[in-house]
């Protein structure tokens, strides 16, 4: 996630992958943590956290998803459930 002038919208966040969001937010994290950023960014950090945490949670459903994938057992097209894996 670049921190340049120009507003990132929600498209942008959403263009970003599992890991970038995942990677984004634990520096976020670390920043909070840390107790050095000023109180004004902390409500930036939390917001920004908030979503990247957003993201994750998207991808990882969207991943679930495609994991209920369909195969094919003796010629006839079933569902493989993604709870059932485990």
């Amino acid at each position: 996630m670049s921190t340049g002038s120009k507003k990132q919208t929600k498209s942008d966040f959403m263009e970003l992958s599992f890991e970038e969001a995942l990677s984004t937010l634990e520096k976020i994290i670390q920043q909070m943590e840390s107790g050095d950023a000023p109180l004004d960014s902390l409500v930036t950090h939390y917001q920004n956290g908030v979503r990247m945490l957003k993201i994750c949670r998207s991808k990882l459903n969207s991943a679930e998803l495609k994991i209920n994938e369909v195969k094919e057992i003796d010629g006839e097209l079933c569902e493989k459930n993604f709870e059932e894996t485990f």
